[in-house]
């Protein structure tokens, strides 16, 4: 039975828009900053740390707040239909004049089931409003999905904690819970397929309490059922899946460049490090809001006798070499030492010797790694080129590059110009 709404309620739904519109504006500009900082720091400790759960976790987060974004911008566009339609209601209260319609009987008769403008303003009202209501909804739902993986899949770094043979144990049981994970998940995209199955309710609901409470239903479970009570069932289903794909979707857009994907010009899309120019590379050239991630010099046009190789030393590659590097270094002289052994830097393809190496952490970026100045005042005016080789001894250190990205142990190629 329906209870009757307070007065106070039916004021504030009636006046739903000014919230919907103060919130939807203001919240975009913040949402897409904090996308940024999550997309930043979370190479910045995958750097540190070597962990790819970061990345994975701020590819999630971004989604969620996408969603919302996505929602908000919609949710303005059809309010400024909105505020048209009004506009126009209070210009021509009369609405559509019939009358002095003289078409031919098929367009008439067709122009006679147009909407009257008022029921057109009352439905972009109940459209705008759901639009609103949609983009937290889906928002809650995507965070329920990353607060059950970040409890139900254990993270890399327990397998220090705990050891391999414990560490494995642990995948198994996560594995199980995403099987039943996966069932609840099933259920709740049926609209209560599961539910329904009056053999299977009672093993099924303790798999109900547990995954309601990872996933967050409380918080959105009474919009879920107002939805799948009001509306076809269908409707829901193919709306919330398009919906989140098309959260991830700007998500993937937003970091991999739209640009690269849609450009039809096929010899622009030829990619690589030998045919670049990444600005990532240089100092000058770098956008304050990108990440060194790999190696950088200070210009792509060096006026100095000296260029300053800056290399991001990453948790992966510390890894690689402990196992690679000839004997545990204990003093930072016989660390630094490591590093040149590590790093083989060739310049022009003629390997440079006896490089010395500070640590550093770059002043913007905050990215931490090893620095050195390396001469060039004897090079002749044109163009030479940095590589950095990775000096990996073992096959399997030569798959964990692979793991983590790169074809081989070539790590970056800087092309740079002296003047």
């Amino acid at each position: 039975m329906t209870k009757q709404k307070p007065q106070w309620l039916e004021d504030i739904q009636h006046r739903s828009w000014e919230p919907e519109l103060f919130i939807s504006g203001g919240v975009i500009f913040f949402l897409l900053q904090v996308t940024d900082f999550l997309y930043y720091q979370s190479f910045i400790r995958l750097q540190q740390s070597g962990y790819y759960e970061y990345v994975f976790i701020a590819n999630l987060l971004t989604a969620a707040l996408y969603a919302l974004i996505f929602g908000f911008s919609l949710h303005l566009i059809m309010r400024g239909f909105w505020v048209a339609s009004i506009t126009l209601s209070d210009v021509f209260p009369e609405g559509i004049q019939m009358n002095k319609i003289h078409y031919a009987d098929i367009f008439k008769n067709r122009v006679s089931k147009v909407r009257d403008i008022t029921d057109w303003v009352i439905l972009q009202e109940t459209i705008c409003s759901l639009i609103f209501t949609l983009s937290f909804f889906f928002f809650m739902i995507i965070m329920g999905l990353l607060v059950a993986l970040l409890v139900i899949i254990p993270h890399s770094s327990l397998r220090l904690s705990v050891g391999d043979s414990a560490y494995n144990f642990i995948w198994v049981i996560s594995r199980i819970f995403a099987l039943l994970g996966l069932v609840y998940m099933f259920d709740f995209l049926t609209l209560g397929y599961v539910k329904k199955q009056k053999k299977l309710a009672k093993l099924y609901y303790p798999v109900y309490l547990i995954f309601s409470i990872l996933t967050l239903a409380p918080l959105y479970r009474t919009t879920y059922y107002t939805l799948v009570s009001n509306i076809k069932a269908w409707i829901v289903v193919a709306g919330a899946i398009t919906y989140l794909i098309i959260a991830f979707s700007i998500t993937q857009l937003t970091r991999s460049g739209a640009d690269a994907i849609f450009n039809p010009k096929k010899y622009l899309n030829i990619r690589s490090q030998n045919t670049e120019l990444d600005t990532r590379l240089y100092e000058n050239l770098r956008p304050a809001e990108e990440l060194v991630q790999q190696a950088s010099i200070q210009s792509d046009i060096i006026e100095e006798s000296y260029v300053k190789l800056f290399i991001v030393h990453q948790k992966i590659i510390e890894n690689l070499m402990d196992k690679d590097c000839a004997i545990d270094r204990e003093t930072e002289a016989e660390i630094l030492d490591c590093y040149a052994e590590f790093y083989h830097i060739l310049l022009d393809n003629q390997p440079l010797e006896k490089l010395r190496w500070r640590q550093f952490t770059h002043p913007k970026t905050k990215e931490m790694g090893i620095i050195s100045y390396i001469p060039i005042r004897e090079a002749i005016p044109g163009e030479h080129s940095l590589k950095i080789v990775l000096h990996v001894k073992s096959k399997q250190s030569l798959m964990k590059l692979h793991n983590f990205g790169l074809k081989g142990p070539e790590y970056s190629i800087i092309p740079f110009w002296k003047n």
